[in-house]
């Protein structure tokens, strides 16, 4: 179904972006620890880091190259943000569009969802729930020995993405 390979491949770029979201933070910030010593806390806003890299004025020669590339991947990562927030709007219209009512379950959100929608398809394929738990490997196998009663999961190999 073409409306699952989208999702998959959307999925596929929206982790990647998040990938070089986070790259992008940790130069940003190595740069800003550089330039204002002792000031940069982790895990700082796109704002915040704005605002830093506004109240520096390096003198030296080395200082202002560091500024100026900090101020381009500040700006890297502005744009890699957007790319983020657009691609997550597409997946959640997309399954929207497929009916999901996955979004509903508490901590489920559009990526989560369509990754979901990608790696299962059209759940329609498995006869019942109990087929749908084996597959996903959520089935307990029983496990017992003597009077011993138990019970395990199935190994389930990695889908890949």
């Amino acid at each position: 179904d073409g409306e699952l390979e989208a999702l998959r491949m959307l999925t596929d770029r929206r982790e990647a972006l998040t990938r070089r979201r986070v790259q992008t933070v940790d130069r940003l910030q190595a740069l800003l620890a550089e330039l204002l010593p002792g000031q940069v806390k982790r895990d700082i806003t796109t704002g915040q880091a704005k605002a830093m890299l506004a109240s520096v004025r390096p003198r030296d020669i080395a200082g202002k190259t560091r500024r100026r590339i900090a101020a381009e991947e500040l700006a890297e990562l502005a744009a890699v943000e957007a790319k983020i927030k657009k691609s997550t709007a597409e997946l959640k219209a997309i399954v929207l569009a497929r009916g999901s009512r996955l979004m509903d379950l508490h901590g489920v959100g559009p990526v989560v969802a369509a990754r979901t929608l990608a790696a299962v398809g059209d759940v329609r394929r498995f006869a019942d729930r109990n087929r749908f738990a084996s597959w996903t490997g959520t089935a307990p196998l029983d496990a017992s020995s003597g009077e011993q009663n138990r019970h395990r999961l199935p190994h389930v190999p990695e889908t890949g993405g």
